[in-house]
């Protein structure tokens, strides 16, 4: 078993530890249908619940999480406020904002504002050696009100803590829970790859396709592997 080791910013950091990202499964998922009657066909049909890959999205890795209450409030003006309230046991910034041309050529995802703000985590993490890490906006989760950028750290060499850019989406205003998950961090061993067009394996993946849509236990039980983040 490899170990991923969080580092705090300082030794009497009070912000929330990082977490798996299993611990974070929405409400809207854990709600969601096993099976549904297809409206066109009359069938009992697999649902949500019945997808494995979806689910593994988010169960992966590990989450960074909000550590007080962000209120953001939309200004006269059109710009928006962003604001929180340290505690006895938090006392830091926990977003920034970059202008100018910094980042100015990033497409700004559709429905969010141009403001290029950036997480200020209160933590850094470290890899074994061979391993790097997926940043990226805690995967499937389009619930939440902002979208944050992705990028791919060798965390192995470099694990002080970083800034993190994301967009508020249009619109939102509200607050922003302590203990909301705002990336995901996903560990990879880096290995060399290369590409090759395969007409070999056409028929057996056609194959796996049909049987997987005509067994909804097909997956799990032939193709899924265990996964574990402590």
């Amino acid at each position: 078993m490899r170990t991923i080791h969080f580092i705090p910013v300082s030794e009497d950091i009070g912000a929330p530890h990082p977490v798996p990202t299993k611990k974070t499964v929405p409400v809207w998922y854990k709600r969601a249908e096993l099976d549904y009657v297809d409206e066109k066909t009359g069938k009992l049909t697999s649902g949500l619940k019945r997808c494995l890959p979806f689910l593994d999205a988010l169960l992966s890795g590990y989450v960074l999480l909000t550590w007080v209450d962000i209120t953001v409030v939309k200004k006269q003006n059109g710009e928006i406020d962003i604001s929180w309230e340290n505690s006895e046991d938090v006392q830091s910034n926990q977003i920034g904002e970059r202008t100018g041309l910094s980042g100015h050529t990033i497409p700004r995802p559709a429905g969010h504002l141009d403001n290029h703000l950036i997480w200020l985590p209160e933590w850094g993490w470290k890899t074994p050696r061979g391993y790097s890490t997926l940043v990226t906006h805690p995967l499937n989760r389009f619930d939440l009100p902002f979208t944050t950028v992705s990028a791919v750290v060798d965390s192995d060499k470099f694990f002080a803590s970083g800034n993190i850019p994301f967009f508020i989406k249009e619109g939102f205003e509200g607050v922003i829970p302590k203990g909301t998950p705002f990336a995901q961090i996903i560990p990879f061993k880096r290995k060399k790859w290369l590409s090759v067009f395969d007409p070999a394996l056409v028929k057996p993946a056609k194959y796996l396709g049909t049987t997987t849509r005509s067994n909804d236990r097909f997956y799990k039980k032939y193709s899924r592997q265990k996964k574990e983040y402590l």
